[in-house]
């Protein structure tokens, strides 16, 4: 691939900002970025104040980029004081005890140093803090080298790093939103996309780094969902903030997870079980699971059953917060693969046009490195091990039972009180 090759990037997420930065890193001159919104993209699933940053896995390829990109966190200038390191204890109630288990082995060989079971007992004795009881927390592990990044100011970051170094950000409503690729009607080479302004943008390489949103905006014969799960802030008093600042990230992987509280006292929480929105995209046609942001639809809230549950599972930790006002909810949305692992690939039917997307709810912690293995497979250099794992491979079937977030995903329509929630509290509240 020239050095001088245009190159469109579709998306300004993790994925489509980290390959920017190693593209212009490695000296390509033609880069664009386009987006609906400037970055950090304001719906990306990696726009966030915080996203947990692990080597644990029991597939070794994540492990081993997860130790990679610990290092780039602890090191490189560009993340400094946005990596904190509290560690974090990784748990499972059931369906996902193999996943924990596998990810203890694979992080032992690795080398990874501090590993340790732990019972709910032994949870509560180390981190007097938690007062729960710990209820389905039954399978646990304590790894001191896991910590968390301020994730939307290191995407920013990255991106203002990349465009000062030529790479050219187009963003907006109009100009920057992609709603359509363009195709040559003979040979179905992928020539470039059209805004929602209705600009053509042409280019010789096409990359679409669109996360949640990809399997509306092109046909993926089944390879990806789009999924959602419920975020929560509760805002503490700075007594609180101290109080709860030797908290470590714990993270149950069918229960939840809970983040120690940031400076200004903003303590985040999230639902493990995943949402879907079975919808039909009105430009594509294509019948998918299609986001749901309360971005775009500010007077919806989180549906009752999820913030039912979320509470619970804050009770099991943190009894004293779980009837706490939330001061802020989101639906988080990212696009699953059956087996995990990243798309990464041409598509089979439309020359120069590039798959770099499938975060699978895993890929933020990859930031300062995701990017250098989609340019090594832009380049041909990539392991063909890794090419295989992240090959097109459609209406995929797998029977695995050692994955993440087993659980059975929720279908949004189903489920109550979310729509207009918000502008009804916040009329109630104003009648008070």
């Amino acid at each position: 691939m020239n050095k001088d090759t245009q190159i469109l990037i579709v998306g300004a997420g993790c994925f489509g900002t980290s390959t920017a930065w190693h593209l212009a890193q490695r000296g390509y001159t033609s880069i664009r970025v386009l987006d609906r919104y400037p970055p950090p993209s304001i719906e990306a699933a990696a726009t966030d104040i915080s996203k947990i940053i692990r080597s644990d896995y029991n597939e070794p390829l994540y492990a081993q980029m997860g130790i990679e990109s610990i290092e780039a966190w602890k090191s490189w200038f560009l993340f400094r004081g946005l990596y904190h390191v509290p560690g974090w204890i990784l748990s499972a109630a059931k369906l996902s005890i193999p996943f924990v288990e596998g990810s203890i082995e694979t992080c032992k060989r690795l080398g990874v140093q501090g590993i340790e079971a732990l019972t709910p007992d032994q949870i509560r004795s180390r981190f007097p803090v938690v007062k729960g009881k710990l209820d389905g927390w039954n399978r646990s592990v304590w790894n001191p080298t896991a910590g968390w990044a301020a994730a939307g100011k290191a995407v920013e970051r990255m991106a203002e790093a990349a465009r000062k170094n030529g790479v050219q950000y187009i963003s907006g409503e109009a100009k920057g939103y992609v709603r359509h690729l363009i195709f040559d009607d003979a040979t179905g080479t992928c020539k470039g996309v059209i805004t929602a302004d209705g600009i053509e943008h042409e280019a010789d390489l096409v990359i679409l780094s669109t996360g949640a949103w990809t399997p509306s905006l092109i046909d993926l014969q089944g390879q990806m969902v789009a999924k959602g799960h419920g975020v929560a802030h509760i805002q503490l008093t700075t007594e609180e903030q101290k109080h709860y600042s030797t908290l470590p990230i714990m993270d149950n992987l069918e229960l939840g997870y809970f983040f120690p509280p940031q400076v200004d006292g903003v303590f985040k929480m999230a639902h493990s079980q995943f949402i879907t929105n079975l919808q039909t995209d009105s430009t594509s046609g294509i019948t998918t699971s299609i986001p749901h942001t309360f971005h775009q639809s500010p007077s919806d809230g989180l549906p009752l059953e999820v913030e039912a549950q979320m509470r619970r599972n804050l009770r099991r930790v943190l009894p004293e917060l779980a009837d706490r006002t939330f001061s802020f909810t989101r639906l988080c949305w990212d696009a699953d693969t059956a087996d995990r692992h990243f798309l990464i690939t041409p598509h089979p039917h439309h020359e120069k046009l590039i798959l770099a997307t499938g975060g699978s709810a895993h890929g933020f912690k990859f930031l300062p490195v995701v990017g250098k293995y989609i340019v090594d497979f832009l380049e041909g250099t990539l392991d063909p091990e890794i090419v295989q794992k992240w090959r097109w491979r459609p209406n995929q079937r797998v029977e695995a039972k050692n994955l993440a977030h087993m659980d059975p995903e929720l279908e949004l329509g189903e489920l109550t009180g979310w729509k207009g929630r918000q502008t009804r509290e916040n009329n109630t509240l104003a009648k008070l």
